[in-house]
C-alpha cells in the first residue's frame, strides 16, 4: 500500500470514528435533574433495624422518618400536609414524634392528621 492510501485510509477511519463519536454523544440522555419538591437527604448512616419510625416535622410540613424521635433519625419522605393547617395539639405530637410500628399504623396516623 502506499503512503498516500495508507494516509487517506487513516483520514477515513479518523473522520469515521468523530461521526461514531458526536452521534453517540447527541443520543445521550442527559442526567435528569432533582423535582423542585424533592427533599435532599445527608448521606448518613442508616439507622440500625429495629429502630422503627415516627412521624414529625420537617420544615413545616408532616414527615415520616425511620429511627425514633430524639435518636436515630432519617428522613423518609415529607406529606403535604402543612403543620399551620393543623391544630395546636396535633403540631405539639408532631414535634415530639409519632412512633409507629408498621406501615398499618402509619396509615392510621396519616388519615388521622388529615381527618377532619
Amino acid at each position: 500500500m502506499t503512503r498516500k492510501a495508507r494516509w487517506w485510509v487513516m483520514l477515513a477511519a479518523s473522520v469515521s470514528f468523530a461521526a461514531g463519536f458526536l452521534l453517540a454523544q447527541a443520543t445521550l440522555d442527559p442526567v435528569p435533574t432533582q423535582p423542585d419538591d424533592a427533599v435532599e437527604v445527608a448521606d448518613e448512616p442508616p439507622c440500625s433495624p429495629g429502630d422503627g419510625g415516627f412521624v414529625g416535622l420537617h420544615e413545616g410540613k408532616v414527615a415520616v422518618f425511620a429511627g425514633t424521635p430524639g435518636g436515630c433519625q432519617r428522613l423518609v419522605e415529607e406529606k403535604p400536609i402543612a403543620a399551620e393547617d393543623l391544630p395546636s395539639f396535633q403540631v405539639r405530637e408532631l414535634e415530639a414524634g409519632i412512633p409507629f410500628a408498621d406501615a398499618a399504623e402509619l396509615f392510621q396516623i396519616l388519615e388521622g392528621l388529615m381527618g377532619p
